[in-house]
This record gives structure tokens, C-alpha cells and sequence, in this order.
């Protein structure tokens, strides 16, 4: 099974919400469920989720832009994993807006209000100043890329790593 992964490109999404989205596929990249890196960074991302919830709370000056990044099963049966912005957490449970548009899931939408288990996550991620705090499976994307697409992008998001 194969395992629908919003690509990065979406993140630049998050930073500016005008930005038009190529549905020839673009913005978004298949990975397969048994993709051993981006498994690992899944995980880092679960393990250290009390990170982010710490810092959610705090808000200290210059943190900015608190995602979590969640899978929602897609009418194939696979999932594709959609950036929220969060605006609450309450002893483990998130409340934000679905902040991108759907590929493939039927079951959430852009702009559309959600609470969750933040043990459902798949990523999470914030900006401090300009560095990504997080963010672990933007890393693997990252880690993709040739030297002119990082530096590309890096322009496009607005963030360091």
C-alpha cells in the first residue's frame, strides 16, 4: 500500500495561502508505507510531540506558525497526510484548521475546523526566528533535493533548517 504524503512544496502553502497549487502532482509525492526513513521520521516526530506541545503553550517571542501534520484515509485506502494549523491543545487534544487542500481524502477540507489526538500525528513543526523547529518529515524531503532545489526552497518557505 502506498502511503499519500503532502510533499513539502506544501508547507510553502502554509506560509503564503495565495499561492496557486499544481494538481499534476507537484505538490504532492507517493511514499510507500515501508519507506524506512520517512517511517523513522514519523516517529521522531510522535516521540517528540511533548516538544511541541511545550512550545505551543509557551509561545515565546519569535515562535510563529505551530502545525501538526495528520493522516486521513483517502477513498483507496491509503492516506494522505494534511498540514493543520493549531489554535488549542487541552490535555492531549488538538484543535486547529485543516490548512491545505486535499488531494485525495474526502473526509476534511481546507479552512475546516478538526480535534484530535495529538497521538495521531505524523509530524509537527514551528518557526523560531528563522529556524524550523520539528518539521522531521520536511526533513526527508528535504534531504531529497538537490543543492539548487534547497536553496529554492528555502526561499520559497521563509525558514532555515
Amino acid at each position: 500500500m502506498r502511503l499519500l504524503i503532502l510533499i513539502i512544496m506544501a508547507g510553502s502553502i502554509l506560509v503564503c495561502p495565495g499561492c496557486s497549487r499544481n494538481k499534476e502532482g507537484d505538490n504532492y509525492v507517493y511514499v510507500e508505507s515501508d519507506d524506512t526513513a520517512m517511517n523513522a521520521a514519523i516517529a521522531q516526530a510522535q516521540a517528540t510531540s511533548a516538544d511541541f506541545v511545550r512550545a505551543f503553550h509557551e509561545q515565546k517571542p519569535g515562535t510563529k506558525e505551530f502545525y501538526v501534520k495528520k493522516p486521513y484515509l483517502t477513498p483507496s485506502g491509503d492516506a494522505e497526510h494534511m498540514w493543520i494549523e493549531v489554535l488549542k491543545e487541552t490535555h492531549g487534544i488538538l484543535d486547529g484548521v485543516i490548512a491545505n487542500e486535499a488531494e485525495s481524502t474526502r473526509l476534511v477540507k481546507i479552512g475546516q475546523a478538526v480535534s484530535f489526538n495529538i497521538s495521531d500525528i505524523s509530524d509537527w513543526k514551528y518557526v523560531d526566528g528563522r529556524k524550523l523547529v520539528g518539521g522531521y518529515t520536511i526533513r526527508y524531503f528535504y534531504e531529497k533535493m538537490s543543492p539548487e532545489e534547497k536553496k529554492d526552497f528555502v526561499k520559497q518557505v521563509g525558514f532555515e533548517f
